[in-house]
């Protein structure tokens, strides 16, 4: 399996963008003018919010797929490499289609002041206006007022939860982090949230820009989705309000995207009892627990777990060990990873172990009692596949 990072193009080209996190739109908005304003777009869902972006982006794909609808997404971080972070009906860019959108963006001089994620935004923009998409389906890298990718014009917002992330960032109260995310809202434009969210700095924003709120209930029990857990009812439900929004919707083919819709590492079934979901923080590490508590009663528990230093990982530790009966914990060569053995110091329950990513093999032979959970940060996940596909 062939990985080739965006370095591999920036060298290729020329380009300096630097692997930082600079928040502000002024850069990118420079390179964009330069390049005709490939972001300018009439169906645009910006969705931002902590968690559930993916999995609502996942949806809004299937419905355009079940639409005969062509879209272009927009997301990160990656899966694999920087390929599928932009993609087009399903198909990542290409090698070829890469060098083509990274050679005109270095003709723009600016686009050396850029960060990466800038840099990568302006690609993404460009390859979407190149393929002529109806449907551009962006989610934000981080917040979202001074996301590069709040850039884009005429967009309709889904924000779809609030919690505490990225504090260094984006504060650490609810009301400075939906601010940010808030901040993603356009001027009369529609924006549909959870109706449990915290509304405060939502309906701030949604005033200063006339903008028209939509409350959202989760799907009822008796429709079928096919990603597991409580929370993706509300994220389906999402999608389906925001494509309405947009686009004249047919009932069966709500029915058939719901029932297809399909994210990695989001509750991602690849085995029998073996499952890959990517519970980075707190609030998704409770949906885990929740979920494995209501759908996989009287199962073992095993779960394997490597996390980020920078996150919440002694409160998603805690809420996890509620439903492990054996917790493996994982060494990954991401630089921002936890050391494994803060985690053993930290872990209460008796069973565990500790091991490298690249040791991590699956028993693929279930005896059906046992199911197992690789889970913490995408990075591990990631990092784990590719090691495994070799």
């Amino acid at each position: 399996m062939k990985i080739t990072g965006f370095d591999t193009y920036k060298t290729r080209f020329g380009i300096e963008s630097r692997s930082v996190i600079e928040p502000g739109l002024e850069r990118i908005e420079r390179v964009l003018a330069a390049l005709g304003h490939p972001e300018r777009h009439d169906k645009i869902i910006h969705v931002a919010g902590t968690n559930g972006k993916g999995s609502t982006i996942a949806f809004l794909k299937a419905l355009c797929e079940t639409h005969n609808l062509t879209y272009g997404a927009f997301q990160s971080p990656a899966i694999v490499d920087v390929h599928d972070q932009i993609v087009v009906n399903g198909t990542p860019i290409s090698e070829h289609e890469m060098n083509s959108i990274v050679e005109k963006v270095s003709k723009v001089e600016e686009a050396k002041t850029l960060t990466d994620f800038e840099l990568l935004t302006v690609c993404a923009f460009l390859f979407f206006q190149q393929k002529e998409v109806e449907m551009w389906l962006v989610e934000t890298g981080m917040g979202g007022r001074f996301d590069s990718t709040n850039v884009v014009s005429n967009s309709t917002a889904v924000i779809t939860s609030l919690s505490i992330d990225h504090t260094n960032f984006l504060g650490t109260t609810l009301d400075d982090i939906g601010s940010h995310k808030a901040g993603i809202i356009k001027q009369k434009a529609n924006v549909f949230v959870p109706e449990s969210i915290y509304l405060a700095p939502i309906e701030k924003e949604v005033e200063a820009k006339n903008a028209l709120l939509n409350m959202i209930a989760p799907l009822g029990e008796e429709i079928e989705i096919a990603l597991l857990g409580e929370h993706q009812r509300m994220n389906a439900s999402l999608a389906v309000a925001a494509f309405q929004s947009l686009v004249d919707s047919n009932p069966g083919a709500i029915e058939q995207a719901l029932k297809t819709a399909y994210i990695p590492f989001r509750m991602e079934k690849i085995a029998e009892n073996v499952y890959l979901d990517g519970a980075h923080n707190l609030e998704s590490a409770v949906k885990l627990a929740e979920t494995i508590k209501k759908s996989f009663k009287g199962q073992s528990i095993h779960l394997i777990m490597g996390i980020l230093a920078d996150k919440e990982y002694k409160e998603v530790l805690k809420a996890l060990e509620e439903v492990a009966d054996k917790i493996t914990f994982v060494e990954f060569s991401h630089e921002r990873a936890l050391d494994a053995n803060r985690l053993v110091e930290l872990c209460r329950i008796e069973n565990y172990d500790l091991k490298k990513v690249e040791d991590i093999v699956i028993n693929l032979t279930n005896d059906g009692k046992t199911s197992t959970f690789l889970t913490g940060s995408l990075y591990f996940l990631t990092e784990w596949r590719f090691k495994n596909s070799q």
